[in-house]
């Protein structure tokens, strides 16, 4: 079982992964990173109309192996008149 990190970026506040979790596969780890963004991108909008979340995933020699971005943007349409 590889160790995989997963330091999570909040509208540009990051949040480094100290000790890494265990998963079987380099797929399973691509897997766990967009179900988590997913669910943590659907549980807020922060004041404002824009949120972009992003989970870097490294190994355990700290190299970068991809990453998994999502965006919400909030678009409000002019009143009728």
């Amino acid at each position: 079982m590889a160790r995989f990190f997963f330091d999570l970026t909040d509208d540009g506040e990051v949040f480094p992964d100290p000790e890494g979790t265990g998963i079987a596969s380099r797929e399973a780890a691509e897997d766990e990173a967009a179900r988590a963004l997913l669910e943590m991108a659907k549980d807020r909008m922060p004041d404002g109309t824009f949120r972009e979340v992003a989970i870097h995933v490294r190994d355990h020699t700290s190299k970068l192996l991809f990453t998994v971005k999502v965006t919400v943007e909030l678009v409000r349409e002019p009143p009728d008149r």
